[in-house]
């Protein structure tokens, strides 16, 4: 059965069966909803926006040409690309995990589907997903084009504008509903960057209760990147696939988003013993995949 399909019927039955967000999924929630009204504040209040219609680029407040625009955008871009590698590089891939738009609009999409039970219910989802990406869409226009186009432009102005819109809003549908977690797991530029600096850091997946667990295997179900999450400290590596070359171990295509500790903590929510998987600061010997004398491997 193919990895969506499977990681589908895992998550829609655990999900049904707790009826609520798992804490996860919460911040998830929170950190799109933050995220998206700071990016949108950006051109709304022409911190910075550049106007590929009429020419009105904006940085800081003030209208400039679109050469001196994009210089003094330079050393801040700079900035926040130099904190994303520092982040990547000690704490892993939580950026993937629990910031991603794609990410996050391709988990929506995924809630939506196992949540609809009748046509009315997927009715609902569409128009929902709609609404979301054209949102996206919304926000990611006003960096490029002033909205008056739509009030002074011209016939040819107005129209192209109004399809680069459409455009938009097909391509982030298309990229949530029919290519999904998908595109984590196999095209995403930023995730080769980030898996190549991520190789060995502080943070993420530990096997550490292995009397725990009950070999039911829903972790490895329910990770988004088709990885073995009770390997992760013991060297397991997964052949190139996509934009991803071999040689890359399963610690470092870990995205962090934690589906496979929510998935173990509801499966065993009811046991005795401590839920087999946990994430966050990692002990010395389960870092960057290197073989530990004290995990046990799966049974």
């Amino acid at each position: 059965m193919p990895l969506g399909k499977t990681r589908d019927k895992v998550i829609t039955g655990l999900a049904r069966a707790s009826g609520r967000l798992h804490r996860y999924t919460r911040v998830r929630i929170a950190v799109a909803v933050v995220f998206t009204l700071a990016i949108a504040a950006l051109p709304a209040f022409d911190v910075l926006r550049l106007d590929l219609w009429g020419g009105h680029h904006h940085y800081l407040g003030q209208q400039q040409g679109l050469v001196e625009t994009a210089k003094r955008f330079a050393f801040p871009f700079l900035g926040i690309n130099l904190a994303i590698l520092l982040a990547s590089r000690f704490f892993g891939r939580y950026l993937c995990g629990f910031v991603c738009p794609q990410g996050s609009v391709a988990r929506l999409g995924e809630w939506l589907r196992f949540r609809a039970k009748t046509r009315r219910d997927r009715l609902v989802g569409v128009a929902t997903m709609v609404s979301i990406c054209a949102v996206l869409s919304v926000v990611s226009f006003s960096f490029w084009v002033d909205w008056r186009v739509f009030r002074d432009g011209g016939a040819l102005s107005i129209a192209l504008s109004a399809l680069s819109l459409l455009a938009m809003v097909a391509g982030f549908y298309f990229l949530a509903q029919r290519v999904g977690l998908g595109f984590c797991r196999h095209w995403c530029p930023s995730g080769v960057y980030f898996a190549l600096l991520g190789h060995e850091t502080c943070n993420g997946i530990e096997f550490a209760h292995p009397r725990g667990c009950t070999d039911c295997g829903a972790c490895d179900k329910a990770c988004p990147m088709d990885l073995k999450p009770r390997a992760m400290s013991l060297g397991a590596y997964r052949p190139g696939d996509g934009f991803y070359p071999d040689g890359l171990s399963n610690f470092s295509l870990c995205i962090r988003c934690g589906d496979c500790v929510s998935v173990c903590e509801r499966v065993h929510a009811r046991g005795e013993e401590p839920t087999a998987l946990r994430m966050g600061p990692l002990p010395e010997h389960a870092r960057g995949g290197a073989a530990s004398e004290h995990a046990e491997a799966p049974r």
